[in-house]
């Protein structure tokens, strides 16, 4: 989803890390709107499975972290994807819909975790919830069915997305306004990657090896 990997990437960014986003979809969502929110982070886009190899082992052997927005459903770009990724994060709203291509997907995250060894690992991330709705709360309690470990925080279903993505911007850039949003997102990026993101800043700090 456009906005998750755009708001990791500036997330991770803001952290101090040299990060890159690849765009595999051909909306090119993702890269347009990190491009306008930061244009420090290295945007690549990749049209083939091909290239998606070739552009990631690229990038990963220079940045700290590289961000991959891969199309829905099971195309060949999505099983490249997961393949070269350690992270799988699989956004998810209360739509039946996304349901069906979750579950498809897991069935590639398998394949994958059983060529690299078990990795990727996966991740649900339940989005664009609504505090009072039916349909997100049974989307809640099913979630676990999916096979998946469900992340503890959620994205809920709050307009200042929408605004900044129009403003070319991400909510934790919005002031006042996006600050709710931001902490939601941080508290979910916390928990998907924060001990990845702790162990860099030990190594960088010279702390590794020193026992």
């Amino acid at each position: 989803m456009p906005s998750t990997a755009t708001h990791l990437a500036a997330w991770l960014h803001d952290h101090g890390f040299k990060t890159a986003l690849l765009d595999t979809d051909k909306q090119r969502s993702s890269s347009q709107w990190i491009s306008e929110a930061e244009p420090n982070i290295t945007v690549r886009v990749a049209d083939t499975p091909e290239e998606c190899l070739t552009v990631a082992q690229g990038l990963i052997s220079s940045h700290d972290f590289v961000v991959g927005d891969a199309p829905g459903g099971l195309e060949d770009l999505s099983r490249t994807l997961l393949i070269l990724a350690d992270l799988a994060i699989f956004p998810i709203s209360p739509s039946i819909l996304d349901v069906r291509s979750v579950a498809g997907a897991t069935t590639v995250l398998r394949y994958a975790q059983g060529i690299n060894g078990g990795k990727p690992e996966g991740r649900l991330v339940l989005n664009k919830m609504k505090t009072r709705s039916t349909i997100s709360r049974e989307l809640r309690e099913a979630a676990p069915s999916l096979g998946l470990q469900v992340a503890a925080n959620v994205i809920r279903d709050l307009q200042v997305y929408c605004d900044a993505a129009q403003q070319g911007s991400v909510v934790a850039r919005l002031g006042r306004k996006g600050a709710q949003a931001a902490a939601e997102m941080d508290a979910l990026f916390t928990e998907l990657v924060g001990d990845e993101v702790s162990r860099l800043k030990i190594e960088r700090g010279g702390l590794v090896g020193n026992g």
